[in-house]
């Protein structure tokens, strides 16, 4: 399923071998290096001066500072073929790079706005699209005034930017946004924040690749869509691979490439957080197009046929796609532990958990480690051919967390 939409005049790269520069590269980031290696090409890390000591295999580190030019020349003399995001903090960059180079990359300018979840939001409705009613504020009364204007029954205060590991916190009163507004608040400085209306439809993480199609467009893929549950708490606690046919998956898919088009993602994987409104439809809550990769990509890249990284690096050396299997009858579930109390994993139960027939692989979860209430205490990847192998593993699962598996022996 793709959406076809104007493109910049920058040609795919066709090299063999080549260089590309990774901007900010950490974490997901990084495994960019041996992937780009694997089809012969060699990667080139920018950074900033504050930012952590990079890993070793980059061809060369080269610190920007303030000038788009100087760094762009630079990376213009190593021969640099393709620029891609190595994460959150290196998006606008990399945008801004790949377009004084003449490179594919997302559009320059709106590369400020996929950059906080505010301006996201109003650009897309100003573009017609769905989007929550929300306020981009630095100042507690502007956002005590909208909340009392709009007479929404729920709200959530959150930072403006995507990446923020914070969800925001859920309000409903005016002593819930100044309680929620002081502890998100930075107190050094005025930053801004965003109040958004809360919708409670189901939510979902859409995967994408974007790309030059054919005749002088820009193509959305779809690659994954998975159906997220959440606690009472806010937390994801599981989320479910979701079949791609379907009025559900269509509905979502198709609002997704508008909105991509919409905030000027021409190139690259995408990320998105929409929420289903039965009586709106999709709605965009968050955006990001930094790398992504899981704790059981090579699980899932069997499983799914679909590895953002390995998917990015193959658009970035060759401008092909992977061809992503339509249809797959293998059904995939990410379960997260969730103490309710401090405590310790028991080594009886973990042992229990992680035997289970569906489980394919875990995060590191090792007896006797301390869990804290509240945090994630790790993953699990559960992978069946049958949905109810998969529900009946969940429910062991839930039913061991209640037993004592974070009862162990400090």
């Amino acid at each position: 399923m793709a959406l076809a939409a104007p493109a910049p005049a920058a040609a795919p790269p066709a090299h063999r071998i080549g260089t590309a520069a990774v901007v900010a590269p950490s974490d997901a980031g990084d495994l960019y290096l041996p992937a780009l290696a694997r089809h012969g090409w060699n990667s080139v890390a920018v950074t900033t001066p504050t930012a952590p000591q990079t890993r070793d295999g980059y061809l060369q580190h080269i610190t920007h500072r303030t000038s788009l030019r100087r760094t762009a020349a630079h990376l213009a003399n190593l021969g640099v073929q393709a620029v891609i995001a190595g994460s959150p903090a290196g998006t606008e960059l990399a945008d801004r790079l790949a377009d004084r180079l003449n490179l594919p990359g997302n559009a320059a300018d709106t590369a400020d706005i996929r950059r906080d979840t505010g301006f996201i939001t109003a650009a897309l409705l100003d573009a017609g699209i769905t989007a929550p009613r929300s306020i981009r504020t630095t100042r507690l009364n502007d956002a005590l005034n909208w909340a009392a204007i709009t007479q929404i029954s729920g709200f959530v205060l959150q930072h403006t930017d995507p990446a923020h590991p914070h969800p925001g916190l859920f309000c409903r009163t005016d002593a819930d946004i100044v309680h929620a507004w002081h502890r998100l608040q930075h107190p050094a400085h005025n930053q801004p924040l965003v109040l958004r209306e809360h919708l409670s439809g189901a939510r979902f993480r859409i995967h994408t690749l974007t790309g030059p199609g054919a005749n002088g467009t820009t193509e959305h893929a779809i690659t994954s869509i998975w159906s997220q549950t959440h606690d009472s708490n806010r937390q994801v606690s599981r989320t479910d691979l979701l079949s791609r046919r379907g009025l559900l998956a269509r509905a979502l898919a198709l609002y997704t490439m508008r909105a991509l088009t919409a905030l000027g993602v021409n190139y690259g994987p995408a990320h998105a957080e929409v929420a289903f409104v039965p009586d709106r439809g999709p709605a965009l809550l968050s955006l990001r197009t930094d790398p992504y990769a899981d704790f059981a990509s090579d699980v899932l890249r069997r499983a799914t046929g679909h590895d953002s990284i390995r998917d990015t690096v193959l658009l970035l050396t060759s401008g092909r796609r992977y061809d992503i299997p339509q249809h797959r009858s293998v059904q995939v579930a990410k379960v997260t532990l969730l103490p309710q109390h401090d405590g310790t994993l028991d080594p009886s139960l973990l042992r229990t958990i992680t035997t289970l027939p569906t489980v394919a692989t875990t995060t590191d979860l090792r007896a006797g480690s301390p869990v804290r209430a509240g945090q994630a205490a790790g993953q699990l990847l559960l992978v069946a051919s049958d949905s109810r192998a998969v529900n009946q593993d969940y429910q062991v699962i839930r039913a061991v967390e209640n037993l004592g598996l974070y009862r162990g022996p400090a």
